[in-house]
């Protein structure tokens, strides 16, 4: 009889306490989500010319904006699992259900550098953490491709957030669920920066693979990913190091180490083809010096 009260009390306060957890990572989680912040205003220059906004759709591809909002800017499902959540990139474009006639430059800014739409609300699920250093001049060819994209109309549907993402978000392992939480809103931006060899190029263009490999580059879970895909490699001098130029260059653009074997998805190689052999060997060169 006591054994069997034992049991009924453990089970009465394992429930409490799922319960109370289950409160507490959706009140905690929320009122992050509610949040708002109060970004100041910044203004960039906007090309106008048609090689820029060439040069804006090669930045749009290969600094992987293309994965989340498609080829043709309408949005597309870059995550769908009952536990993450789905999320959808938003329609860029100026269609039925896009949010590009809506957005200023201003607002273009918020939301790519800073992770916070209108109003102030952190986005859901934006790696800006990939773009807060974008140059001026990068952003504001970016911008002047978006605005030049055809209108389609397809529905900019909201973001749905899973069950063990809240969880994960709430004890600090999926921060890039709001990326403006970890974003120094204060900072001032660069202008330019001078396209050539160095570390502090490729240092620019490395923020691009912070996203999956994380702040050091060192790689592992990739946050907010399903559990199919495979952990991020290590890009630091420690895992490529050896690697000559010339194999960096032939494995971005082909996706074939120098062993011989296939980066493997979700590294999207193809995208990062798009990179000139300018920005690859700058890349390099700061990747092996870490």
């Amino acid at each position: 009889m006591v054994f069997k009260k034992i049991i009924i009390y453990s089970a009465i306060l394992m429930v409490t306490f799922l319960f109370a957890l289950v409160a507490f990572v959706a009140y905690s989680s929320s009122s992050r989500i509610d949040k708002t912040f109060d970004i100041s205003d910044n203004s960039f220059p906007i090309p106008t010319s048609p090689s820029e906004i060439i040069e804006g759709k090669r930045l749009y591809i290969s600094r992987g904006c293309i994965d989340c909002h498609g080829s043709d800017l309408s949005g597309v499902v870059f995550v769908d699992d009952p536990a993450i959540g789905r999320y959808k990139g938003s329609n860029l474009t100026k269609g039925k259900n896009g949010v590009f006639e809506m957005m200023t430059p201003i607002d273009f800014e918020k939301a790519v550098r800073h992770g916070v739409g209108k109003q102030g609300r952190p986005l859901i699920f934006m790696p800006s953490t990939d773009f807060r250093y974008v140059s001026d001049e990068d952003l504001g060819r970016m911008y002047a491709y978006i605005h030049s994209a055809p209108s389609i109309d397809t529905e900019s549907s909201q973001q749905k957030i899973g069950p063990l993402a809240r969880f994960l978000f709430t004890i600090g392992k999926m921060p890039v669920l709001l990326s403006a939480e970890q974003i120094d809103h204060e900072r001032k931006s660069t202008t330019s920066i001078k396209p050539e060899i160095s570390v502090e190029y490729g240092k620019y263009i490395a923020t691009t693979c912070t996203g999956c490999h994380g702040d050091t580059l060192v790689g592992g879970p990739i946050q907010g990913a399903p559990p199919e895909w495979p952990p991020a490699q290590d890009i630091t001098g420690k895992a490529i190091g050896k690697w000559t130029e010339r194999e960096f260059l032939t494995a971005i653009k082909t996706g074939v180490r120098p062993d011989g074997s296939m980066i493997k998805p979700p590294m999207p190689w193809q995208n990062f083809s798009k990179m000139t052999d300018v920005e690859l060997k700058a890349l390099r060169l700061y990747l092996v010096s870490i």
